[in-house]
């Protein structure tokens, strides 16, 4: 703990009388998009197995957590004791099957007592008169979809069968195209909302993660476009100096190139 004691020191004396200017300006609301960004980051690290990044941005999540503690301890309000005392007793609560008499064979059951012991505190249904209430605004869109429909479908707001989301989907994009018929562009706007609504949903009753299906797609739309640029490069052309023609016979072909590399390559154990 010397090492903790010694981060929550400097950052109060960051923010103290003779400190940083740009750290004593700070508010809850300034950093809101800092915390956003450093999640980013981490979650980049993550994704590339960078155990060196995962370390360093942890570190600057960290950062963040104790800014928002000395912020709030000046202020009165809390402090960064009080959020570990609160979270203990949060872990300590929902984990009955841990720490308590009640047994957990699977993931599935464990968070089975975790929402069960959720649902049951007092505190926590004060604050929450709806299904809706306590969804993060500051989210990605999809994540915050597929959030509120699950939210919605637990309380039984829920197609009967896929067929019929698959038809909500047909539904929408019809929609979509009536209203770039009409040229209304706030009707196009709102009709292409609910499309990407009804998308997310079909997501959920797949079991998949909408927001990281998207991120899968346009990870793949980046490597397969680099690829078309690296095939125009060898006759020192760019993309801006081909036609629409020439450009989709040569993104076929780095599709197919791609595909072939992806079905080659040796399955994990």
């Amino acid at each position: 703990m010397d090492e903790i004691d010694k981060f929550v020191d400097i950052v109060r004396q960051l923010r103290a009388e003779n400190g940083c200017p740009w750290d004593r300006a700070q508010t809850h609301l300034s950093l809101r998009r800092c915390l956003v960004e450093e999640t980013g980051e981490f979650l980049d690290a993550v994704e590339d197995g960078d155990y060196a990044g995962m370390q360093e941005e942890l570190g600057d999540l960290l950062l963040q957590v104790i800014l928002h503690a000395q912020i709030a301890d000046e202020d009165g309000r809390f402090t960064l004791q009080d959020v570990a005392a609160a979270e203990n007793a949060k872990l300590l609560r929902r984990h009955p099957h841990v720490f308590g008499e009640q047994r957990a064979g699977s993931p599935a059951e464990a968070l089975r007592h975790w929402e069960a012991s959720k649902a049951s505190e007092p505190e926590r249904s004060a604050r929450r008169l709806s299904a809706m209430d306590g969804i993060p605004r500051a989210v990605p869109g999809l994540s915050r979809a597929q959030k509120t429909l699950s939210r919605a479908g637990k309380d039984g707001f829920e197609w009967p069968r896929l067929q019929d989301a698959v038809a909500k989907v047909e539904e929408e994009l019809g929609e979509v195209k009536a209203a770039l018929a009409a040229g209304d562009a706030g009707q196009v706007r709102a009709e292409l909302g609910d499309l990407l609504l009804a998308v997310v949903n079909l997501c959920r009753w797949q079991s998949i993660e909408a927001e990281e299906a998207l991120q899968e797609a346009v990870s793949k739309f980046m490597r397969r476009y680099r690829a078309l640029e690296l095939l125009l490069a060898a006759d020192r052309r760019k993309p801006s100096d081909c036609s629409g023609t020439e450009l989709l016979r040569c993104w076929q072909a780095v599709k197919k190139s791609d595909q072939d590399t992806l079905n080659s390559e040796p399955e994990t154990q």
